[in-house]
């Protein structure tokens, strides 16, 4: 595929090809595995957003302790990711 990207800093780009040459790769390989990597770290910031976490867990300690012995942790969980995907 054939991509053309508009206003990329100069000095970066410059960087980015004498580290491609470097490592022996062509431009669009090592770009790939550039948006790649950003698009696995911008995944792994979502996955690890420490607030969330924080806060689902209160959730679910609140909820256990109203709830009594028929609450199910796992199917909270479910309900919310269903919730998600609407």
């Amino acid at each position: 595929m054939s991509v053309s990207i508009k206003d990329i800093d100069e000095d970066a780009f410059r960087n980015f090809k004498a580290e491609a040459v470097r490592m022996g790769l062509k431009i669009g390989d090592a770009a790939t595995e550039a948006f790649r990597m950003w698009v696995a770290s911008k995944r792994q910031t979502r996955i690890r957003d420490r607030g969330r976490m924080i806060e689902a867990a209160r959730d679910m300690d609140e909820l256990r302790t109203s709830s009594g012995k028929g609450w199910s942790g796992a199917e909270e969980i479910r309900k919310w990711r269903d919730k998600r995907k609407l």
